[in-house]
């Protein structure tokens, strides 16, 4: 194959061109071959002009990464995923099906927005300090396995999003996750239910739970459910919050771009604002004290030029819906719509390889080792953020010791840290202040070439 040949596992955000990074486009441009399911080609039309496309079926997900891998010889390919490809995605299986033959250099994965980050910032909903992400589809995962993961994220007071909630011949998958949901005490959670987001004919309905359940024969497999996280109506005019991504400016949205440029005041941490400079054209403003005091006065301030008839712009660093100072904003004011960006753990797991094998968890908090243990158990990738050297030390002996580990810092940031090991090896590593961010992939994972290959299960219905 061409020395030069590259094969780019590219995400293209949920669905909205202008969803999609400024990364993604390039290396869609800069690739000969474009592979990847009909539906998602379809959302990029104008930028496959010109290239060798070969669109696949649902379900052909082994036989478009082989192709893939194949048109290497003769050039680059970049191989779509919707969303993000650690995410359900095309990451694991393509990484799998590369390293038999690519060298780790040539394969690159192109982290996306994902499908619920989206919807959040949609519906004005923001997550603190946790989140699930689970799929009710067990066609490659046990219900066993999926309901055990349920009940485990739901007795630590976790939200949920719920991806693949039921289709034509899957109908009962829903009401009963929903069912253990109320049982464990949460019913009272508000639910998002998007169907079709940032596509046309996309809706958004805030319910109840028990409305969800009533429900529930309406749903299919082009929405996802979110339950619980912090919920605020957002008005569709208004202060403007945009996620910044994880720092490099190529994995900036296209539509984050456009109101960074038309911004009359940007306000933001320093750091946030050195990512974007190249485009502001307007005022700048970060604000003085302590970080709470930052963020108020840069509330107070956009609300000022908001009224003054400017178009104020806040920015967050990753996505506003995980873990940002998006929540405080939200919960002070109606008046604001949320812009996704690509999220911290994305942009790391995308460095790492490919170390979600099916459902995780993201974590934002000191959390209890048994807790960080029982998820594990159960099943879930993990990523702990603002982690420090220390407590990652401390809770590596409560992890399954041969399961593989990233601890990243500063991803795509100058400075920038990885370092790829097992469990048990955690402890040894030399880990000084905090900031990290702790990846605990998936069971049946491992570690190849570098990369952290998990595998997602298709051996329960294909032979890879």
């Amino acid at each position: 194959m061409p020395s030069e040949s590259r094969l780019s596992i590219v995400g293209i955000g949920p669905g909205d061109p202008e969803c999609m990074t400024l990364r993604a486009r390039r290396a869609i441009e800069g690739a000969d071959f474009v592979v990847g399911y009909r539906t998602y080609l379809d959302l990029i039309p104008s930028i496959l002009k010109d290239k060798k496309v070969f669109p696949g079926r649902m379900g052909g997900e082994v036989e478009r990464a082989r192709l893939a891998v194949e048109l290497l010889d003769d050039g680059s390919v970049a191989l779509i995923s919707s969303g993000d490809p650690n995410v359900y995605g095309m990451a694991s299986i393509a990484i799998e099906v590369a390293l038999s033959s690519v060298d780790p250099s040539r394969i690159e994965v192109v982290p996306g927005v994902t499908a619920f980050s989206a919807a959040a910032c949609r519906a004005g909903v923001v997550f603190r300090d946790s989140l699930a992400v689970v799929s009710l589809s067990d066609l490659l995962t046990p219900w066993e396995e999926i309901r055990h993961r349920i009940g485990v994220a739901a007795s630590m007071g976790m939200p949920f999003a719920l991806y693949n909630p039921r289709s034509s011949r899957r109908d009962w998958q829903l009401p009963a996750a929903l069912e253990m949901l109320k049982d464990a005490g949460r019913g009272g959670d508000g639910v998002v239910i998007a169907r079709n987001v940032s596509r046309d004919g996309e809706s958004i309905r805030r319910c109840t739970l028990d409305d969800a359940l009533l429900h529930a024969g309406e749903i299919d497999m082009l929405t996802l459910l979110i339950t619980g996280g912090v919920h605020r109506a957002v008005a569709g005019e208004g202060i403007s919050i945009a996620g910044v991504g994880p720092g490099s400016f190529e994995n900036l949205t296209h539509e984050v771009v456009d109101a960074v440029s038309s911004a009359t005041l940007l306000l933001g941490a320093e750091r946030h604002l050195e990512c974007i400079k190249e485009l502001i054209g307007g005022d700048v403003f970060t604000g003085t004290g302590s970080r709470e005091e930052r963020q108020i006065q840069r509330f107070e301030r956009a609300m000022r030029e908001l009224r003054n008839g400017g178009s104020p712009v806040i920015t967050v660093g990753g996505d506003p819906s995980i873990f940002s100072a998006a929540g405080r904003y939200v919960e002070r004011g109606r008046s604001v719509r949320m812009l996704p960006g690509v999220s911290a753990f994305a942009a790391a797991a995308a460095r790492a390889g490919a170390p979600v094998s099916n459902d995780f968890v993201l974590l934002s908090r000191a959390v209890p080792p048994d807790r960080l243990s029982r998820l594990a158990d159960a099943g879930f990738s993990i990523f702990l953020y603002n982690a420090s050297g220390y407590a990652i030390k401390n809770i590596s002996d409560r992890l399954p010791g041969s399961r593989p580990c990233a601890v990243a810092r500063d991803v795509t940031r100058r400075g920038e840290f990885m370092e790829i090991c097992s469990a048990s090896e955690l402890a040894d590593l030399r880990l000084d202040g905090s900031r990290y961010m702790l990846i605990v992939s998936g069971p049946g994972s491992r570690i190849r070439d570098g990369m952290i290959v998990a595998s997602r299960g298709y051996e329960r219905k294909y032979c890879v």
